[in-house]
């Protein structure tokens, strides 16, 4: 599966295990048949400075594509950002 695929899989994985809504706000996201549906999930740790973290789930908030463009407004956003830098220096 090429790398596209494989993100395709994580995101659909992450929408059946989590509910449909923005973690930040609350409010309703978009089905999978919505051409800004990939935009709801965003990486907390960039995938580049940190990729070991690029395909792990945990790295993921679903959020609605507005808020993305935002996310480090959000307290909950940046608690997670820090939770997770701390635990990739600690290689966990």
């Amino acid at each position: 599966m090429n790398k596209k695929g494989e993100i395709k899989k994580m995101f659909l994985q992450i929408w059946e295990e989590r509910e449909h809504v923005s973690e930040l706000s609350g409010k309703p996201l978009f089905y999978p048949n919505h051409s800004q549906w990939h935009w709801q999930f965003a990486h907390i740790l960039g995938k580049q400075a940190y990729p070991k973290y690029k395909h792990r789930k945990e790295n993921i908030m679903l959020m609605l594509p507005e808020e993305h463009e935002k996310q480090e407004s959000f307290p909950i956003f940046m608690e997670r950002k820090q939770e997770l830098i701390e635990k990739y220096y600690r290689n966990e």
